[in-house]
């Protein structure tokens, strides 16, 4: 029988991406943009997420908000509509500034 190796320890957060800005999409679940915006607001980003799950993705920014004691930015987002995407764009510019990270 194979045995599967454990996971690796999580390293602790170190500022590196403290005073970074990142806009990520589909954020809200557990998948990887969820895992991408909590390391991303551990690390010290200011992010924006987005996700086309009005719920999820309220659900995604309490969750990081009663972890980090920040509250990310939310605004939903298709990513197949370009209108929607270029709107995700102005609201990032808006909230953020300049954005340094695109995920």
């Amino acid at each position: 029988m194979t045995t599967t190796p454990p996971l690796p320890q999580r390293s602790p957060p170190r500022d590196l991406l403290k005073g970074k800005t990142a806009v990520i999409t589909a954020a809200a679940g557990a998948g990887i943009g969820f895992a991408a915006a909590q390391r991303f607001m551990e690390e010290g980003a200011e992010i924006l997420i987005s996700d086309i799950h009005e719920r999820r993705l309220a659900a995604a920014a309490d969750k990081l908000a009663e972890e980090t004691g920040r509250r990310p930015a939310t605004m939903l987002c298709d990513v197949t509509v370009e209108d929607q995407v270029q709107a995700l764009r102005s609201e990032a510019r808006r909230v953020l500034g300049e954005v340094d990270v695109l995920v």
